[in-house]
């Protein structure tokens, strides 16, 4: 028999980043983010708070400037496919702001707690990927979990800035 290999459970802990090792993430590219709520819970059903979550969104953009390309907010997470510009904000650092300012927005909901779960996952658009079929593929998120019949339907997705093509 050979050697146990140590497990180091470090490396699967809460210390364990997402993000690529030495990659600048304030860099100029086009990122497909996805954030989920706590629990996968459905807190995204109550009209007025996705209306105000996607408002936060907006505002976030503009503040930190980021191109915000499309959207979709889905009951229980939110796709998001943005670009940082010149400002030389981080994505994580546009992620803290909008978990940080969306959590407040939630509290007057409902009871104090997370809204959101730890880290968010991310894609690095590279050049040969096609920008369009990424956004339609976000913008169909609820027609393909069959909230709506056509992706014009659902009130929480929307494009916002022109894509980079």
């Amino acid at each position: 028999m050979g050697k146990k290999r140590k497990t180091s459970y470090k490396t699967f802990g809460k210390s364990r980043s997402l993000r690529l090792e030495g990659f600048d993430y304030s860099s100029p590219f086009v990122y497909f983010l996805t954030l989920c709520t706590l629990r996968g819970e459905n807190v995204f059903t109550n009209s007025k708070l996705a209306e105000e979550i996607i408002d936060c969104l907006k505002t976030c953009k503009n503040k930190l400037g980021y191109e915000l390309y499309v959207y979709c907010l889905m009951p229980d997470h939110l796709h998001i496919l943005i670009s940082p510009t010149d400002t030389g904000t981080s994505v994580s650092d546009f992620i803290k702001s909008f978990k940080s300012l969306t959590t407040r927005i939630y509290w007057r909901f409902s009871n104090i707690g997370k809204l959101w779960q730890r880290g968010f996952y991310d894609h690095i658009v590279r050049k040969e990927e096609d920008l369009v079929e990424i956004a339609k593929y976000i913008l169909n998120n609820p027609v393909r979990k069959r909230l709506v019949d056509v992706d014009q339907e659902y009130s929480y997705s929307g494009r916002v800035d022109d894509l980079p093509i």
